[in-house]
């Protein structure tokens, strides 16, 4: 009987995991942006002080300190570290709570994901 048992557990953890594994890529691409979206609402949103190549180098960037999101510091954030700080903002980046529906911020993330890939992007000091 304990054979039975072993045998009925090890298949559920093989089941199981199998289940997690093929969940895997599917939970990866379901909270995958689209660069392309997030330029626009980047544009809209967050170049007046970021600028629109992600430097933070505009007279209100300047002014607030806005982070240079082209920097190696910044392109090695996760993405719920970057969603948490669009949702929530940081320093003197004011909250967007409620702003942006959780597809926006992902379609922002994958924009500001561009600006690390960008020839002329900036190493940190």
């Amino acid at each position: 009987m304990p054979k039975i048992a072993f045998w009925n557990t090890r298949n559920g953890l093989i089941i199981s995991l199998s289940l997690f594994l093929l969940a895997i890529p599917y939970s990866a691409f379901a909270q995958a942006g689209k660069a392309e979206n997030g330029q626009k609402l980047f544009d809209e949103n967050c170049s007046k002080c970021h600028g629109p190549d992600g430097s933070g180098n505009t007279q209100i960037g300047k002014a607030v300190g806005a982070k240079d999101l082209r920097t190696p510091e910044a392109q090695k954030l996760t993405n719920a570290q970057i969603s948490t700080q669009i949702d929530q903002g940081k320093g003197n980046m004011p909250p967007f709570t409620g702003t942006f529906s959780k597809e926006q911020v992902n379609d922002l993330i994958a924009y500001v994901r561009t600006f690390g890939k960008k020839p002329g992007s900036k190493k940190a000091s």
